[in-house]
């Protein structure tokens, strides 16, 4: 029987190729963004655990908490912690401290006179692989940390530092200004271990045992396990329990000790600082919405379920697809139903061969959609800023999830068809008569209303979020962001050469800014920048508020507006003295600009309990944010000292050419910085960085929005194939009355706009809902236009127009005598 099945299955499809490929196809693009979007889910969801005991991981992290109440999480924690747990308490199976230190390590390869400055770098213990993923492939696990001054590699590391070369054995110097205290430390690669999944964390391309810092530093054992807050190094600390072991008693012991500390630490117990240890799951710290435990990098399951929904809606229009497609060709397939019935099958027999035949469609589309996954693959890594490969696919979950799908859309496309068909009576289908009922008919426009529906909720979101995207990125900090170009200065360069690097610079008669400022934008993982101030002259207050420390031109780069007073000027000594505001800055203090520009500014020292420096306000810009737009812009301050540390050289390049320019000033760099690594980028990737989570929902949004238009354009054309082949005699009759094309023609198109029309009254409140809801987490918001739901449904009613026109037209032109000759 089921070999019958099959045989009739592939003589329909081969008798009706055009609407077996539009099936498959449609089923085939439902499924393979399913697959994606899975993938992506999947890979979210299994965030960290690839480490080897991730269900027992935790790492230990602090709150700070001042004397207002105001609470600071930090990820890191005093490594006598760490000493302590392994010393008192039997939970605890291993413990391992690892050393993060901001800013750029200097990576020198001196037999290539290679310099790489890069920030993926951890200074750890021995033992460190026994906690977390390593998967070594040269070297010696016992031995690679054998020696103090050793250091392992990722395969990228080592083909940025090492090209194609043998990384084994290589010496390379480093260099770090607080780790090695600006000296330089030889390190010898004994190892080259496999990159690190994307998932994961951790996943450094450089860790050198801490103990290398030991030629530097005079008190190794006291930055190791500081009895004091103020001679303790703050680790990343990971520690892995017995299993069901419970961690509150391990909690409670690092309170214990943390107050040992601040009790030995006059200077914290004088500033009324509180401090609080915590532990998180290593498999739940990628979703922590409160503490930040990768740089830049925050999983949010809202976004999953945005994901996972839109998956589960371009399911559903794939399969009302397969519904209505199937349906439309039901003319023919009347007879054969009808004279199957007359010789005796029953209708469950019937419904299985339908049923069968969706499932052999699901099957052939399940090998087009695997086709069109791996074609698309290396996009969607773009998108979502992934690394899948083809093995991904063959992950237990992942063959679960598709082995799901495939069963979910077998039944749901299946079933319709296959219980409406099999009701057919014989005797009306041997006489040529077909069933027209009413509620069938309407079960049809409603399953095409829940496609345009969708289709319209998912291209006004889309709308929304890319104007949102665009609204953030085009603030006056990045305006010109792609034509400026960042390098890293603080820390790698000596700051008394910065003049004579400027004035090379400025050789170029296409160059026409170069500054110095802060690094900008300020991330979210970024320090606070801040300072202390008072305004004697108009309150008495202390005022903690944002400070960016700027060269004199950082004003005239990043084209500030000014609302009143005046820039910084070059030539005007007296200048050094001067500040300038933002609008916000001048809410607060509530005094008229008048009363505020030349008013005289206090910084308040806090190290020396006094006033350390007094400058005038000369001017006052235009709020502009320097940090997430997430975030309200607060009070700010422009001071023109450069920071001590903190430091990036702007140069604003002329459109065109960038690469030029870039080699031309890389290598005066060189020549003035001998030795000194040179690490550029432009400002327009830092709000890429800091809007990661926003750019991928608008890049997927973006493709399944397309794709959705073009399954429902499918669904859509399989409603007028049905429309035609339903009418063909009512057409006829009209036409021999006299009606003419273009009035047939529109009796069609009307039946589909008034389906659109009424799905235009459910989607359009509701995508305002998601849209308003999603929009609520921004401070600074675009606002919803009218004009993004008119476009989004003129848009559609052009596409349906243009969908239906062919089997309409065909309809319509169709000779009156050949439509109403059985008659």
């Amino acid at each position: 029987m089921i070999r019958n099945y099959l045989i009739i299955a592939l003589r329909n499809f081969q008798r009706q190729k055009l609407f077996a490929l539009l099936n498959m196809f449609g089923l085939a693009l439902g499924l393979a963004s399913a697959i994606l979007i899975f993938l992506y889910i999947s890979d979210e969801l299994l965030y960290d655990t690839m480490h080897p005991y991730y269900n027992n991981t935790y790492r230990v992290g602090c709150v700070f908490t001042n004397t207002e109440g105001q609470e600071f999480d930090n990820t890191v924690a005093p490594g006598y912690w760490i000493k302590q747990l392994k010393d008192t308490r039997t939970e605890i199976e291993q413990a391992v401290r690892i050393d993060y230190i901001g800013y750029p390590t200097s990576f020198h390869h001196k037999a290539t006179d290679k310099i790489i400055l890069t920030e993926e770098v951890r200074w750890a213990e021995p033992g460190f692989d026994k906690v977390l993923l390593f998967d070594l492939l040269k070297g010696n696990r016992e031995k690679m940390f054998q020696d103090y001054n050793s250091l392992v590699v990722s395969e990228t590391g080592a083909r940025k530092l090492f090209g194609d070369a043998d990384p084994i054995g290589q010496t390379v110097t480093v260099k770090h200004t607080w780790a090695t205290d600006g000296k330089e430390i030889d390190v010898v690669v004994t190892g080259v271990y496999r990159d690190y999944p994307s998932n994961s964390h951790f996943k450094p391309h450089y860790i050198i045992n801490v103990n290398a810092l030991r030629s530097v530093r005079e008190n190794f054992d006291a930055y190791m396990e500081g009895t004091t807050f103020r001679n303790s190094e703050f680790f990343e600390c990971y520690i892995v329990v017995k299993p069901s072991a419970d961690v509150k008693p391990i909690e409670e012991a690092l309170q214990g000790w943390s107050n040992e500390m601040a009790r030995s630490d006059s200077a914290f117990v004088a500033g009324g600082w509180k401090l609080r240890p915590f532990l998180a799951k290593l498999s739940a710290i990628h979703f922590d919405q409160k503490t930040l435990w990768e740089n830049g990098i925050r999983g949010d399951k809202k976004y999953l379920a945005i994901f996972s929904s839109v998956a589960f809606l371009i399911l559903l229009i794939a399969c009302i697809n397969y519904m209505n497609l199937a349906t439309a060709r039901s003319a023919r397939r009347a007879k054969e139903v009808g004279l199957r019935k007359s010789l005796g099958s029953k209708r469950r027999e019937i419904a299985w061969q339908f049923f069968s035949e969706s499932v052999l469609m699901t099957l052939g589309s399940l090998v087009i959609a695997i086709i069109l996954v791996i074609i698309f693959l290396q996009p969607f890594n773009q998108l979502a800023h992934k690394s899948f490969t083809l093995a991904s696919l063959l992950n237990p979950y992942m063959l679960l999830v598709v082995l799901g799908v495939v069963i979910f859309m077998s039944l749901v496309s299946g079933s319709y068809p296959a219980l409406y068909l099999s009701a057919f009576k014989p005797v009306e289908m041997l006489k040529g008569k077909m069933v027209k009922g009413i509620g069938a008919e309407l079960f049809r426009k409603g399953l095409v209303t829940v496609q345009y529906a969708v289709s319209l909720v998912l291209i006004i979101s889309t709308f929304i979020v890319v104007r949102q995207m665009e609204h953030m990125q085009n603030t006056k900090l990045n305006e010109q962001g792609s034509q400026l170009l960042s390098i890293r200065y603080g820390g790698t360069a000596p700051q008394d050469k910065f003049a004579a690097f400027k004035q090379a610079v400025l050789q170029d008669k296409d160059i026409e800014h170069v500054t110095m400022a802060n690094h900008l934008p300020r991330l979210n993982y970024f320090g606070w920048i801040g300072t202390t101030l008072k305004f004697p002259e108009l309150n008495d207050k202390d005022l903690q508020w944002n400070q960016l420390n700027v060269e004199f031109d950082f004003a005239k780069t990043y084209q500030l507006e000014f609302i009143a007073g005046r820039d910084f000027d070059v030539n005007n000594p007296a200048d050094s003295g001067a500040m300038i505001l933002n609008e916000a800055a001048v809410k607060v203090l509530d005094q008229p600009i008048e009363k505020i520009i030349g008013a005289t500014v206090a910084e308040v020292n806090n190290d020396n309990n006094g006033i350390a420096r007094s400058y005038k306000v000369i001017g006052i810009v235009k709020d502009f944010p320097f940090r997430s737009m997430h975030q309200a812009i607060e009070p700010l301050v422009l001071n023109p000292h450069v920071h001590f540390i903190d430091r990036i050289a702007y140069i604003k390049l002329p459109t065109g050419h960038f690469q030029e320019k870039i080699q031309s000033i890389e290598k005066k760099w060189r020549e003035i910085f001998p030795g000194v690594g040179f690490d550029y980028w432009f400002v327009s990737d830092e709000f890429n960085r800091m809007y990661l989570a926003e750019s991928r929902v608008s890049s997927l949004a973006k493709s399944f929005a397309i794709l959705a238009i073009l399954i429902t354009a499918l669904g859509v054309f399989g409603l007028a194939s049905y429309t035609a082949e339903q009418k063909t005699k009512e057409v006829g009759i009209r036409k021999v009355l006299g009606a003419a094309v273009r009035q047939v023609v529109g009796m069609f198109v009307w039946g589909f706009l008034k389906i659109l029309l009424i799905a235009a009254l459910i989607a359009i409140p509701l995508a305002y809902f998601l849209a308003d809801n999603w929009l609520a987490d921004f401070a600074y918001r675009s606002a919803i236009s009218p004009v993004v739901f008119i476009i989004s449904l003129v848009g559609l009613m052009v596409i349906t127009l243009l969908t239906v026109s062919y089997e309409t037209w065909k309809a319509a032109r169709a000779n009156p005598v050949k439509s109403l000759r059985s008659e």
